[in-house]
C-alpha cells in the first residue's frame, strides 16, 4: 500500500502542474484543471479538454482515455504502457520517445503525430489514423495495425517484425530500411511503395504469396 507521503507527493506534483500548464496561449480553465488533475493523479481522462498539453516524461501507466482531446500536446518520453484508448485525438501531438507497449487503441487519430523511437511493441491499434505520422526507428513488433491508415507515414527504419498489417493502407508510406519480417500485409495497400529497401523476408505479401526478399541464406 502506497504511503501518505508518497500520495501526497504525487498529488502535490499534479497539483503544480496544474497551477503552471497552459494549454495553447490560454490559461487553464477549472475545468481543463480538472482534466489535468484526473489524468495525471487517477490516469483517466474521459471526453477532457487537454489539447496543448506539456506533459513530457509523464508516468501515465495503465491509463484510461476515452473520446480525449490531445492535439499537439507533448508527451515526450511518457509512460503509457498498458493503457486503453479509445476514440483519442493525438493529432499533431509529440510522443517521441514515449513508451506504448502492450496499448489498447482504437479509432484514434494520429494524423502527424510525432512517434519517432515510440516502443509499441505488442500494441493492438485497430482502425488507427497514422497518417503522415513520423514513426521513424519506432518498435513495433508484434504491433495489430488492422485497417489502420499509414498514407504517406515515416517508417524509415521502424521495426515491424511479426506486425499485422491486414487491410492497412500504406499509400505513399515510406518503408526505406524497415524490417518487417514475417509481417502481415494482407490486402493491404502498397501504391506508391518503394521496397526495394525494405526486409520483407517470409512476410506474407498483399497477394498472399510469402516474400523471401531479404532472407540471408544460412
Amino acid at each position: 500500500m502506497k504511503s501518505t507521503a508518497f500520495t501526497n507527493s504525487v498529488t502535490a506534483i499534479a497539483s503544480a502542474l496544474v497551477a503552471s500548464i497552459t494549454i495553447g496561449t490560454t490559461a487553464v480553465q477549472a475545468q481543463n484543471a480538472q482534466h489535468i488533475q484526473s489524468l495525471l493523479t487517477h490516469h483517466t481522462c474521459q471526453r477532457c479538454e487537454l489539447s496543448g498539453l506539456a506533459a513530457p516524461g509523464a508516468n501515465l501507466r495503465e491509463s484510461f482515455l476515452d473520446v480525449a482531446d490531445l492535439r499537439k500536446s507533448a508527451l515526450s518520453g511518457a509512460t503509457l504502457a498498458y493503457s486503453t484508448i479509445y476514440y483519442a485525438d493525438f493529432r499533431g501531438a509529440d510522443l517521441s520517445n514515449s513508451d506504448l507497449r502492450n496499448t489498447f487503441l482504437i479509432n484514434s487519430d494520429l494524423i502527424q503525430a510525432n512517434l519517432s523511437g515510440a516502443n509499441a511493441r505488442n500494441s493492438r491499434w485497430k482502425y488507427a489514423d497514422l497518417t503522415e505520422a513520423n514513426l521513424q526507428n519506432a518498435n513495433l513488433i508484434d504491433i495489430e495495425l488492422v485497417y489502420a491508415k499509414l498514407n504517406r507515414a515515416n517508417l524509415t527504419k521502424v521495426s515491424l517484425r511479426n506486425a499485422s498489417l491486414y487491410g492497412a493502407d500504406l499509400t505513399g508510406a515510406n518503408l526505406r530500411g524497415a524490417d518487417l519480417y514475417r509481417a502481415d500485409l494482407t490486402d493491404a495497400n502498397l501504391t506508391n511503395v518503394d521496397l526495394t529497401q525494405t526486409n520483407l523476408c517470409r512476410a506474407t505479401m498483399p497477394d498472399g504469396k510469402i516474400s523471401m526478399q531479404g532472407c540471408t541464406e544460412f
